[in-house]
């Protein structure tokens, strides 16, 4: 059997492969063409059962939803989309399983400047997206961390004067909860929305966060200082 040189393996990122592949190819072209089988008269509006091409079963198990390009074995739990479904059929990498369909499907040589261009964009759009969501993650971590922390001196107040003390706290507590549904929610928000919730978490914890934990740091020193 003569092997494919997959020559045209660096005229795109592996990213940028992907992306192409994810939005040019159906799964339904996917499964006829590595699998032999055809969802043509399998019945079903949204999504088609049938016999998993991963496991050996006697009722079909394996739903295919082509209008979102995915695919979930209820018996064997595989699932995942077109370069999953040809990455456990060929027993490769997701990245190799993407180059496979691309070349097979004839993709990489009909790529056009102008669709290079797009898919450069999408997965330079994708990074960012990836490296934003990691900063929410760390922003929600934080301020969950400081509301324990809060919550911990809040349960300690047994008297009017701790009240004047620390019952500011309680104030600063429900501002926490506030963003962490914010950050929790983000897929509500546009890209701005969420980019302005960013900033105007950050403001919170410059003006309101971090004056309270150095008030904190200094009332221990000078507690500490008579002592030595």
């Amino acid at each position: 059997m003569r092997m494919k040189s997959y020559k045209n393996y660096k005229k795109l990122t592996t990213i940028e492969v992907i992306q192409l592949v994810k939005y040019s190819i159906g799964i339904e072209a996917v499964l006829d063409y590595y699998a032999g089988i055809s969802l043509e008269n399998v019945k079903g509006r949204k999504t088609k059962l049938i016999s998993c091409i991963f496991h050996q079963e006697r009722t079909p198990s394996l739903a295919i939803t082509p209008s979102k390009n995915v695919f979930h074995c209820f018996g064997c739990h595989a699932k995942g989309d077109i370069i999953t479904l040809v990455s456990l059929l060929k027993n490769v990498s997701q990245a190799r399983a993407a180059f496979i369909i691309a070349e097979d499907f004839g993709l990489l040589d009909k790529v056009k400047p102008q669709l290079k261009l797009s898919i450069k964009e999408k997965a330079f759009d994708k990074e960012l997206e990836r490296n934003f969501r990691q900063k929410e993650k760390e922003l929600f971590d934080f301020l969950l961390q400081v509301k324990q922390h809060f919550q911990a001196i809040t349960k300690n107040i047994k008297n009017e004067r701790d009240l004047q003390r620390k019952g500011g706290l309680y104030h600063i507590i429900a501002k926490i909860e506030y963003y962490l549904d914010l950050l929790s929610d983000y897929e509500d928000f546009s890209p701005e929305g969420r980019i302005d919730n960013y900033i105007l978490i950050q403001r919170f914890i410059g003006k309101e966060i971090y004056p309270i934990y150095k008030a904190v740091q200094e009332k221990a020193i000078e507690e500490v200082s008579p002592n030595e």
